[in-house]
């Protein structure tokens, strides 16, 4: 009966936190957009939109005590690709918290909802909680390239995973932040691997990702996929260029090179999507 009876109440849990992500997501733009909702007796409800459809591939409800760092992931969806979800976060937390959401698409984009307060949490019988609970966050360690997440793991999974790169490639990976790595191909003028720094968004046009570009001396020539010559960006100034789908004539493989002044940095090829 014991058993039976928890069941019940995890499946009451279960349907509650389902039901009220629903009532939050009505009203609501799709991501980055999300509801905060305070229910009282520490409930807080989170409810999102996913208008990604199946390329959505990772969902964090994330909180804090600060508006802009120190975040921990407290739930992960085991389906983000459904068209709406919430949570239910029943913490006793004291004093004002932050909520913010982190997505990943397929392919490897990430981003960062804006962060939301909600109003002191109050007890059942309507006192301020003196308790303050602590976030524990978890610590990720994303490895990417200038233009993708590869992977985030955890600190364990991470030193097997440089290991792995140490001794079966001649790959490289560079500390770029204190949990982030960038991995660097051995191969950079083989244009079968995915390049560095070139690549297409989300939306579907071409983007240029270049490290320092304001002070270096950064020039791309792009041809078709026969090699014929397209048009030439003789100097790419901004660290994050977004190119027009109309310099390229039709859907397909574009090859390029990249060169830093007269040296070669890259001879890749990218693919423009057929939407136009």
């Amino acid at each position: 009966m014991k058993n039976c009876e928890a069941m019940r109440r995890i499946f009451i849990s279960t349907v509650a936190t389902l039901f009220i992500g629903i009532l939050n997501v009505e009203a609501q733009e799709g991501l980055p957009d999300f509801t905060l909702e305070n229910l009282g007796k520490n409930r807080i409800s989170i409810g999102w939109q996913n208008q990604y459809g199946e390329g959505l591939k990772q969902v964090n409800v994330q909180v804090s005590y600060d508006s802009l760092r120190n975040f921990g992931t407290v739930f992960e969806p085991l389906s983000p690709q459904l068209p709406q979800n919430g949570y239910l976060n029943n913490k006793d937390y004291a004093g004002k918290v932050y909520y913010r959401l982190f997505y990943v698409l397929n392919g490897g984009a990430y981003y960062f909802t804006a962060s939301k307060a909600v109003p002191d949490q109050e007890d059942a019988e309507g006192g301020s909680v003196s308790k303050r609970v602590p976030i524990v966050r978890e610590r990720m360690i994303t490895v990417r390239t200038y233009m993708n997440v590869v992977a985030r793991i955890t600190p364990s999974d991470f030193a097997k995973f440089r290991d792995s790169v140490n001794a079966n490639t001649k790959d490289t990976l560079q500390a770029v932040g204190q949990d982030e790595m960038l991995i660097k191909f051995f191969k950079p003028d083989d244009p079968n691997l995915p390049s560095e720094y070139v690549g297409t968004n989300q939306e579907g046009y071409v983007e240029i990702k270049l490290p320092n570009a304001k002070i270096r001396n950064y020039k791309i020539i792009f041809n078709d996929s026969k090699g014929n010559y397209l048009f030439t960006i003789k100097r790419v100034a901004d660290t994050d260029m977004v190119l027009d789908k109309t310099n390229f004539l039709h859907a397909g493989w574009y090859t390029f090179e990249l060169y830093d002044g007269d040296k070669l940095v890259e001879n890749k090829k990218v693919l423009l999507q057929n939407d136009f």
